[in-house]
């Protein structure tokens, strides 16, 4: 897949269906040490079994596991790591004095999450992405931490429910407004101009059709600073702030 061209909007229009994992990961991948880092652990494995201290070190450090099956995976594919991205369902094995016996699961997905084994995975149901980590597939329970993310990852587990039970799995919580995503295409597409080399001028020439602005005028102009505050959010997002993408819709209370 050939990089897009932050020239051209229409390289871009792709993202439009993205979520707030789906951008996440779209800046994490354009994270020079992020890219180093994994290509460390891709090597490390041509040469033999991938050590586990090497693993856990990778997925503290960005909140996804390795391996990611190349640069442009495909977003829905990335397996985040359940500490990084509350709508990660841990499954856990029930305790017998609530189990219902007169209700179970479809006996094709009982076996479904039987044959999967303990781990991260992606399952998509009823139109719904839905990633889960399996610690005991046997009969099983949902772990719910009382905590500042409980309601998303409340919201998360109805749909799982509602999706494994052929019923419609409802709006995603990590569905993000048409304003929300313009901007971090925007974002995206002044961050690879600048990885290129491009100067905030040309830039803006390209986002903004600012090429009728004069030189005298540009120093002063709304659009260099509207152009550099897009440079500078994309990069911190790259740099890290992708992390507060994967708790939307979660807003930190001062």
């Amino acid at each position: 897949m050939r990089s897009p061209d932050w020239r051209s909007p229409g390289d871009y229009k792709g993202l439009q269906s993205l979520d707030a994992p789906g951008f996440a990961w779209e800046y994490l991948r354009r994270n020079p040490d992020f890219v180093r880092d994994r290509a460390k652990l891709e090597h490390a494995t041509r040469q033999g079994p991938l050590n586990d201290g090497d693993a856990d070190a990778f997925a503290r450090r960005w909140g996804c596991e390795f391996p990611i099956l190349s640069e442009n995976a495909d977003t829905a594919s990335v397996r985040w790591k359940a500490e990084a991205l509350p709508s990660v369902i841990a499954l856990v094995r029930q305790p017998e004095n609530l189990a219902d016996s007169s209700f179970q699961l479809p006996s094709h997905l009982v076996r479904l999450l039987l044959a999967s084994g303990a781990g991260d995975y992606v399952i998509e149901r009823q139109g719904a992405v839905l990633r889960v980590h399996v610690t005991d597939a046997q009969l099983p329970a949902v772990i719910l931490p009382l905590d500042r993310l409980f309601d998303i990852r409340a919201a998360t587990a109805l749909r799982l429910w509602r999706s494994l039970t052929g019923r419609n799995p409802g709006p995603s919580p990590a569905a993000l407004s048409q304003a929300r995503r313009d901007r971090l295409i925007a974002a995206l597409r002044a961050l690879d101009g600048r990885l290129e080399g491009a100067s905030y001028r040309e830039i803006a020439d390209a986002l903004f059709d600012a090429g009728s602005i004069t030189g005298h005028d540009w120093k002063g102009h709304d659009l260099r600073d509207r152009t550099i505050r897009l440079v500078r959010f994309g990069r911190d997002m790259m740099r890290g702030d992708y992390r507060r993408l994967l708790l939307h819709p979660f807003r930190r209370k001062s």
